[in-house]
This record gives C-alpha cells, sequence and structure tokens, in this order.
C-alpha cells in the first residue's frame, strides 16, 4: 500500500513539473547552444537542433522522449574510447564496490542518532525538495521577468524527470535489497530498490544540468556540486544505499545531467 501511495506521488509531481514547464520561458525562443559549445565529451550523443513550433508543454514532453531514447540507446552507440575511458572503469570501480558492499555498509556505528540525521540530510535530495528547487526556480523566474533563472529551472526539471524515469526502471530490473534488508548483503533480484541510488541519481542530474546551464552564476554551481555530495554520502550513513548504489547512481545522473544541459535545441 506504501508503495501504491509512493507511486502516485510520483506520478502528481511529474504532471505537476509539466504544467510548470507548459508556460514559454522569455527569450527561449532566441536561446540555443553555439555549435561549438557542444564539442564536448558525453556519453548520450545529442539529436540535431529542431525549430520550436509547438506549445512549451508538448516540447517538454518531447524532450523527455529525447532523453530517454538517447539514454537507453547509449550503450549502443559507445565509442572506442567512451568504452575505455568511461565505461570500463565504471563497471571495474562497481564491481569491486558490490564485492565489498557488505563490509562497507556496516563500516559505520549505524547509530539511532546518526541515521535519523543522515535521513534528515538526505531529504534536502527527495524528490519533492527538487522539485520545489527546479520548480521554484521556474516559476520565480517568470514572475520576476528573469528568463534566465526560468530557463535554469527548465532545463533543472527536465533532469529531474528524466533521472526519476531512468532510476525506477533500473530499480524495477536490478530489484537490489537495501543493507537494512534480508541479510544485508544486497542481494539483486530480491525486490528491493536499492539500485542505483535514486537520491544520488536525482541530485547530481539536477546539480551537473544546472552547473552546466549556460547561464547559472559560479556560486550556485559550487552549492550544487556540494549539495549533491553531502546527499550522497548521507545514504550511506543512512544505511539506506551501498556505496555501490551511490557510484552509479552519481555517475548516471551527472551523465544526464550534462546531457540534458548540452544538447542542441
Amino acid at each position: 500500500m506504501r508503495r501504491i501511495r509512493v507511486h502516485w506521488s510520483i506520478f502528481a509531481f511529474i504532471v505537476l513539473q509539466f504544467f510548470l514547464a507548459a508556460q514559454p520561458v522569455p527569450g527561449q525562443e532566441e536561446s540555443g547552444n553555439n555549435p561549438e559549445e557542444t564539442k564536448f565529451f558525453q556519453l548520450f550523443p545529442p539529436p540535431a537542433p529542431q525549430a520550436q513550433k509547438h506549445p512549451a508543454g508538448i516540447r517538454f514532453l518531447r524532450d523527455i522522449w529525447i532523453d530517454q531514447k538517447a539514454i537507453w540507446t547509449s550503450p549502443f552507440q559507445l565509442k572506442s574510447k567512451q568504452v575505455v575511458t568511461l565505461a570500463l572503469p565504471l563497471a571495474a570501480a562497481t564491481a569491486g564496490l558490490i564485492a565489498t558492499d557488505s563490509r562497507t555498509a556496516d563500516y559505520l556505528p549505524n547509530t539511532r542518532d546518526q541515521i535519523r540525521w543522515s535521513q534528515r540530510i538526505s531529504n534536502f535530495g527527495a524528490i519533492y525538495t527538487l522539485g520545489l528547487l527546479t520548480g521554484g526556480m521556474l516559476a520565480g523566474g517568470k514572475i520576476v521577468h528573469k528568463p534566465n533563472y526560468s530557463h535554469i529551472g527548465r532545463i533543472s526539471a527536465e533532469a529531474l524527470v528524466s533521472s526519476i524515469l531512468t532510476n525506477y526502471a533500473l530499480k524495477a530490473i536490478t530489484q537490489r535489497e537495501r543493507p537494512n534488508q534480508g541479510s544485508g548483503d544486497g542481494k539483486f533480484w530480491a525486490g528491493g530498490q536499492s539500485f542505483p541510488s535514486g537520491h544520488a541519481m536525482t541530485s547530481w542530474a539536477v546539480a551537473i544540468a544546472l552547473a552546466h546551464s549556460p547561464q547559472c552564476p559560479r556560486w550556485l554551481a559550487y552549492t550544487s556540486y556540494a549539495m549533491a555530495t553531502i546527499i550522497s554520502l548521507s545514504r550511506w550513513s543512512a544505511h539506506k544505499h551501498f556505496p555501490s548504489d551511490i557510484l552509479v547512481g552519481g555517475v548516471f545522473g551527472g551523465l544526464i545531467g550534462n546531457y540534458i544541459a548540452r544538447r542542441p535545441r
């Protein structure tokens, strides 16, 4: 019953983000990425920029579809350099962490106070908190006529929704138990929702998308990086995730945020 309520809350959040993005951002039609700025190392290949002929809400849904298509087809489009510099190191690091997860999960004392305060910190990376952040920037920028902040909010909201969809799909595939479930060994395909960490994925997706937006102030970029790091580590100290969950969630979230922020539009 609790899982049903959680799923309905996720659906309601995505609908809210859609309605916030349904209003056009002032100056967005003129905004675009310089072709020279798109020459960067990324996992997901950017599609060709398209003329904006549809309402803002339709464009938001279309962008989510483009993001998901790029995310799920990216393993089949890896270049040899990306395999050597990204895929293989990530796979090796993940395998090494999985092999030691059951021990590192109990490395901390895991007292009641530690878990309670870690959970409070990790709430800053909850979906509703990040939704308020991205939605607030999107709506607030429109209210005060700051199109730059509206654009950052819109990009961040897109990164958040795309990372949520990706994370829940991966959780459904892996079904890994959390450190506080079962024997604490983090068994896969056991009905759990531990792999990868949702807080790590969404917080890093938003942080990277926000920081890589050309209009983002430097102080806001540094703050977003710091918060994503603290939130990710708090999931370990809250005894909710293994280190491998956090690593994969953070890396995938960063890749998603980077792709969305840099994608030609």
